[in-house]
């Protein structure tokens, strides 16, 4: 049986990046750069059972999702008649692990949802034979398509930073944020940007730190028995005190909620 090699002998991998990705999942892409991560695509559009999608037209680049998002990759053969990809494949376990999907895919469609379930960097990789399939005892072609991309699973933003030792963590939330919560128009509380003091039981501050813009603290403190005060520097929003008891071991999560006054 006779083999062609492609578009001259030896050549035995053709890199493709079809143009279209599949309809199904919608998506839209923004491009971060920073100085502690690389540059990297931000996949946008959500389904059911996947926070994102990526497809053909993302090989060859860097894709960053948080701990926690679930990312559908679907390839398409392009054609009825083209040969389908194998299998996606991860460079590394423990990063990302396959999670259930229950879409529809059209024939062909090669997809695999993703969710991410630890900081880290992966790269995802699956290749196709370039030609279509060919009956039985026809010439044949040794050309595969690969597709590539890098996956970065970043921190989630709402994750609590940690103190050295033992100590307390938290978020700092006022609300309502609005006079009435209808449907459709939720209204969540917002974080609280303040000093958080932590004091002993003659009332002196043995500790202070602030809240970040997210509303999340850690402060690090000897086992014991403290009070939280937190200062907002304004009437409202009116925080209460917190009493908490430090153990050894883990951080004491206490989460404090305030009251804006809005009625």
């Amino acid at each position: 049986m006779t083999k062609i090699a492609g578009a001259f002998l030896g050549v035995l991998m053709a890199i493709a990046v079809p143009t279209a990705l599949l309809a199904t999942p919608s998506i839209g892409l923004t491009t971060v750069l920073n100085a502690t991560t690389p540059s990297c695509l931000v996949p946008h559009g959500s389904g059911p059972g996947y926070n994102a999608s990526i497809g053909n037209q993302q090989s060859g680049k860097s894709v960053c999702i948080t701990v926690g998002e679930r990312l559908l990759v679907v390839l398409s053969a392009g054609a009825p008649n083209a040969s389908p990809w194998r299998a996606i494949h991860v460079s590394k376990s423990g990063i990302l692990q396959i999670a259930p999907i229950t879409l529809m895919f059209s024939r062909g469609t090669t997809a695999t949802n993703f969710k991410a379930v630890r900081v880290g960097t992966v790269q995802l990789t699956a290749e196709r034979p370039a030609c279509s399939p060919v009956p039985s005892g026809a010439a044949t072609c040794d050309t595969i398509e690969a597709w590539r991309a890098t996956v970065i699973v970043r921190s989630s933003p709402n994750a609590l930073p940690r103190p050295s030792g033992t100590g307390i963590v938290g978020l700092v939330t006022a609300g309502p944020t609005c006079p009435v919560e209808r449907v459709g128009q939720p209204c969540p509380p917002r974080p609280v940007v303040a000093e958080i003091d932590v004091r002993n039981a003659d009332g002196s501050t043995v500790a202070s730190t602030h809240t970040d813009g997210a509303g999340r603290y850690a402060v690090s403190v000897k086992p014991g028995r403290y009070a939280l005060a937190v200062i907002t520097g304004t009437t409202f929003p009116r925080c209460p005190g917190t009493t908490v008891t430090v153990t050894p071991g883990s951080p004491l999560r206490t989460d404090i909620s305030c009251d804006t006054g809005i009625r």
